[in-house]
């Protein structure tokens, strides 16, 4: 009795403790170091299912070893790599299977409604057979706690990721970008090169809206200037509401070319659509590179020093940072030990 209260306490604080974290990146470390203690099997990996424009991959958010704890990100693998992985999505149910090596390796989809969010990916050596229950009971837990994180990291209106999140994601995009290019901290690159873009898009004369038809219209032009970036950019393209009437669009790897291309396919569609009561309305865009060496108040500077000569010079046009600053529109900042001065 002794050891089962033992055991039950310790699986109280460890829900605790996984209960504490504020952000998803740090849940997931946790949750897969909590298993490892408490289950004994050999690993727990965390991924998500990212669908690009060549297939889905898979992306690794966390792992852990026995005996080693927390190990670093792995690169993100094709779906076809991961047959596993693959059969759960196919069905929304666990999948598992017992390699030569004699150990059974489970994965459990993490589903939000009838969506795969993510993947429970467990290696032991005795079958999982005293351990599957608590692996399951954990899985829940997470799914669960992802809920509320995604509700707080929402805008309440538009449901695009907030301000919040956008701070929290900005720096993992620049690490992503600085680990992808180590020996290249600079801003210099080839167009056909493939990078994160940052854009922010503001839409015109937006105050006139809200002044002219009220709220209540006002609010309904964010809806569905909301609705049109969700139609007009791909799934692994992050979108957030800054503000007001201020978005911000992070692109997943693409050249600039690519980028400049699905920018202008939102000012268009937006150009396009007849907005109930209101009519026409337009957008303006300021768009920039995101580079290995950059902080978050640099290139969100840069892209919004875009965006409003845009709307300095006509609004509804996409302006992209360096074009700007090749035609001499714009000046560089002056630069102090590597890092540019606002």
């Amino acid at each position: 009795m002794a050891d089962d209260t033992l055991s039950l306490q310790s699986v109280l604080e460890s829900v605790v403790r996984i209960t504490e974290q504020r952000s998803r990146e740090n849940l997931e470390h946790c949750l897969v170091s909590t298993l490892i203690e408490l289950s004994g099997v050999m690993f727990v990996g965390i991924a998500r299912p990212q669908h690009r424009s060549n297939g889905i991959h898979i992306e690794c958010l966390a792992r852990a070893e026995r005996g080693q704890g927390i190990l670093p990100q792995a690169p993100c693998d094709p779906m076809e790599e991961q047959p596993l992985m693959a059969r759960a999505l196919a069905t929304g149910t666990e999948a598992s299977e017992t390699r030569a090596n004699g150990h059974e390796y489970r994965c459990l989809p993490v589903m939000e409604g009838d969506n795969t969010v993510a993947f429970l990916m467990v290696e032991s050596d005795d079958g999982l057979k005293a351990s599957v229950n608590v692996v399951r009971a954990f899985a829940a837990v997470y799914r669960n706690y992802l809920a509320i994180l995604r509700d707080s990291e929402r805008d309440t209106l538009t449901g695009l990721k907030n301000r919040k999140t956008f701070d929290n994601n900005i720096n993992r995009v620049i690490a992503q970008t600085r680990a992808a290019n180590p020996a290249n901290n600079e801003r210099r690159q080839h167009e056909d090169d493939e990078h994160h873009w940052l854009g922010i898009v503001d839409i015109d004369h937006f105050k006139r809206v809200n002044d002219t038809h009220g709220h209540i219209f006002g609010d309904e032009v964010l809806l569905l200037f909301a609705a049109l970036m969700r139609k007009v950019f791909r799934a692994e393209d992050q979108l957030f509401r800054f503000g007001g009437e201020e978005f911000v669009v992070v692109l997943a790897p693409t050249t600039a070319e690519r980028a400049r291309q699905a920018f202008e396919r939102l000012r268009a569609a937006v150009e396009g659509f007849a907005f109930p009561q209101v009519g026409r309305v337009t957008a303006s865009v300021g768009f920039v590179r995101i580079a290995p060496d950059d902080i978050p108040s640099k290139v969100v500077g840069q892209a919004d020093e875009a965006l409003y000569w845009g709307k300095r010079n006509g609004r509804n046009r996409v302006c992209w940072y360096d074009d700007l600053l090749k035609a001499g529109e714009l000046s560089p900042h002056e630069r102090e030990g590597g890092m540019e001065l606002f």
